[in-house]
């Protein structure tokens, strides 16, 4: 039903997205996926197609005096005719004065300085230097400033995240250095949270998600990020793809990430500002003894100057606007702790393993030579399929190295069955040829543990040459004689047989009083075929 596929993360993220109520327009919007996709996306998750016309989420409630559309309609602007061609710039060179516009079209059309230089002189008998028509091309150059337009957001429809460089010192190791910093920005009151950190991998990330979500009392319904290697594997202008553990704790917690389009920061303004404040505001300058003495100034900060401040925007105090309006907006924290994993990709070798810190783990045969996701974490090893994300099998982590774990469902049906099966099943024979072949095959099942298979199954396999019979009464002689070897047990086999009488031939009685003589068959024959 649909025909332009979208990868697994985006699945997920368009059925949280249909959870929360979004329209198509603004998913659209947000994720820029065709609004035709979503459409046929909803039909097949099955979701209440009755969205509102506009962006105002369900229970969402409004700011008195604001207006709360985050998708407004922007008036045309009239073409005016003379945009095309704005009034060049004035010069002060003679010799560039009657060149204006050749400088100008040439510029247009992808040409340099250098070149436009170079034909002047040789068409136009040009007398300047090529430094009057660099002059002039930085002013052509001149780029006017871009227009954007401001959306208000809805209470606790979004948070905006950033990762990056702090400007104060932290003491590690004898040295000060510059740590790293997060913040998490609300967009609607723009309350916000602060951390410093000394690395930028994905459990990093995740834990400042977590802290920043338990300063609010509430988790966002989307958060807006940059394209980070712990956020986004590969940054694409329509189909980014999200890191797999920071996938799974969006998942588990209940937000959806969107990530920003690359070199695009414009997108998340908000907290790009606010970054931008909290350095210069509240980390320039300082000196820290350690991480923690740095975090607990910050929280110190945020609590005292920035939480308290009119923002310049809502013109309202952050921490009542956000105490207001956005705290109860905010969804509930998860239940339980997310346990992070890191999430790798193995090859299935030939004997259906996968290996895992130098230990091997089972996986469905089916999977022999493929490519299989492993989610690892400290007591766990999740497989599960590379395109489709469906859990294979799940193993408990072995302690050591070079062990190995093997369920017996990953076994192909034509596999050996273990040796256990195996001891049952021969067992089984031998009490059906008798209890003497039994107690031989028990016992030379336990104590001869190297070659004591191989020696039942040819004991066993001497009844389909020999009656059981004969084969029961060596089992008892060797029972006897204390004799397990299958050479001795046949020899005893043959004896035996050569012992026993051989039965007289068995002969029909040809003649007897009620048997009729084959004449009288004949002729009653013959007697059927002339009445018919």
């Amino acid at each position: 039903m649909v025909g332009n596929a979208l990868k697994m993360d985006k699945k997920q993220s368009l059925c949280a997205l249909f959870r929360l109520g979004w329209s198509d327009r603004a998913i659209n919007r947000e994720t820029g996926i065709h609004r035709e996709t979503i459409r046929l996306y909803r039909i097949k998750f099955e979701t209440v197609p009755e969205v509102p016309a506009d962006s105002q989420p369900f229970g969402a409630g409004k700011i008195a005096g604001s207006t709360d559309t985050p998708f407004q309609t922007v008036p045309k602007v009239p073409t005016d005719p003379t945009a095309k061609n704005p009034p060049l710039p004035r010069t002060n060179s003679p010799y560039v004065e009657p060149h204006r516009a050749y400088i100008r079209d040439a510029l247009a059309t992808g040409l340099d300085a250098q070149r436009v230089y170079q034909d002047l002189v040789e068409e136009h008998d040009f007398k300047g230097s090529y430094d009057c028509i660099k002059r002039y091309a930085r002013k052509l150059r001149t780029h006017q400033p871009r227009w954007f337009e401001r959306l208000p957001t809805s209470p606790g429809r979004e948070a905006q995240v950033d990762f990056g460089t702090a400007p104060c010192l932290v003491l590690k190791d004898g040295k000060y250095r510059h740590p790293y910093f997060f913040k998490m920005t609300l967009s609607h009151s723009r309350h916000a949270y602060e951390e410093l950190v000394w690395r930028q991998d994905a459990e990093t990330w995740i834990k400042c998600h977590m802290n920043a979500f338990r300063s609010f009392n509430g988790v966002p319904q989307t958060v807006k990020l940059d394209n980070l290697k712990a956020g986004v594997i590969k940054p694409d202008l329509y189909d980014p793809s999200l890191n797999t553990v920071y996938a799974a704790f969006a998942e588990h917690t209940g937000f959806v990430p969107l990530p920003c389009q690359p070199y695009q920061p414009n997108q998340k303004g908000r907290v790009e500002h606010d970054v931008g404040y909290t350095k210069s505001n509240g980390l320039a300058n300082k000196r820290f003894e350690s991480l923690d003495d740095g975090n607990i100034a910050l929280r110190s900060w945020n609590k005292r100057w920035a939480s308290t401040r009119i923002h310049g925007t809502t013109r309202v105090q952050v921490k009542k606007m956000f105490d207001e309006t956005e705290r109860m907006a905010l969804q509930p924290l998860p239940e339980k702790e997310f346990q992070f994993f890191k999430s790798e990709i193995r090859k299935v070798d030939v004997q259906g393993c996968i290996a895992v810190n130098r230990n091997f783990y089972s996986v469905p045969y089916t999977y022999i030579r493929k490519e299989v996701l492993v989610h690892i974490n400290a007591d766990r090893i999740r497989v599960l399929d590379l395109k489709t994300h469906k859990l294979l099998i799940s193993h408990k982590v072995l302690d050591g190295v070079g062990k190995v774990t093997f369920r017996e469902e990953c076994k192909p049906p034509y596999a050996n069955k273990p040796k256990e099966y195996q001891e049952i099943h021969y067992c089984r024979k031998a009490r059906a040829i008798g209890s003497s072949c039994e107690k031989l095959v028990s016992h030379i099942l336990v104590s001869d543990e190297y070659k004591g298979i191989l020696r039942v199954r040819g004991i066993l396999k001497l009844a389909d040459t020999i009656s059981s019979r004969i084969v029961e009464a060596a089992c008892a002689d060797a029972l006897k004689l204390n004799q397990t070897r299958y050479s001795n047990i046949k020899a005893l086999c043959a004896a035996i047989a050569s012992y026993q009488p051989k039965e007289e031939e068995v002969k029909l009685t040809q003649s007897h009083e009620c048997i009729r003589n084959i004449d009288e068959y004949q002729n009653h024959f013959n007697e059927k075929v002339e009445q018919a």
